[in-house]
């Protein structure tokens, strides 16, 4: 039986560093793939290993902008904002009864932003965040983890993310999953495992 929801945090709950590259330009001009700041001091900042201002001052020498830290800092906190429909379903949820948990690659400024913005974390009986463990999905030991501290078995949980990748780990340790499209689309899902909302 299903007892346990894990919830992805960007694009499922909010909408973070995809779409930046559209905010760059209209407000600053700057012309940039999403892809191409996937970059080494991308993931060293999801693993903690740098802060926000070491990672954009990088961006700004890679891609010589002629920006300033503030501006680039103020870019990707105007991009974070919250999907339509998905807070409502884990308000549900969790009025319904079900433990839930949060597992998300991310970088702690942002965090630190997000959560006194949206006041998510409130909902959520576990969070695990990729700069406080130096672990990022789809590492297997980001979800051992998670399934540890919310002493769960694997088979009573269903794991929600838009990452086809991060769902294929998920599978690997026996966790049901669902990806995350929209949050219609998300209580289509979920209604198929039998969950009450």
């Amino acid at each position: 039986m299903t007892t346990t929801i894990i919830f992805d945090l960007s694009e499922v709950y909010l909408h973070g560093l995809l779409g930046i590259e559209k905010h760059l330009f209209l407000k600053h001009k700057l012309s940039i793939k999403n892809e191409e700041l996937q970059t080494e001091e991308l993931e060293k900042l999801f693993h903690g290993e740098i802060t926000e201002d070491e990672f954009w001052r990088a961006m700004k020498e890679k891609f010589q902008w002629r920006i300033s830290l503030q501006q680039l800092k103020s870019a990707i906190r105007d991009n974070f904002t919250q999907i339509e429909g998905t807070r409502a379903i884990i308000e549900t949820l969790k009025q319904n009864g079900y433990k839930l948990g949060l597992l998300s690659v991310h970088a702690k400024e942002w965090i630190d932003h997000c959560e006194k913005k949206f006041d998510y974390h409130k909902f959520f009986d576990s969070i695990i965040y990729s700069f406080e463990f130096a672990i990022c999905k789809p590492e297997r030991r980001a979800y051992e983890l998670m399934l540890e501290k919310l002493e769960v078995r694997a088979q009573d949980c269903i794991f929600i993310d838009d990452s086809k990748r991060n769902l294929k780990a998920a599978e690997l340790l026996k966790i049901k999953t669902v990806q995350f499209h929209n949050a219609d689309q998300l209580k289509k899902d979920l209604r198929l495992f039998e969950i009450k909302l």
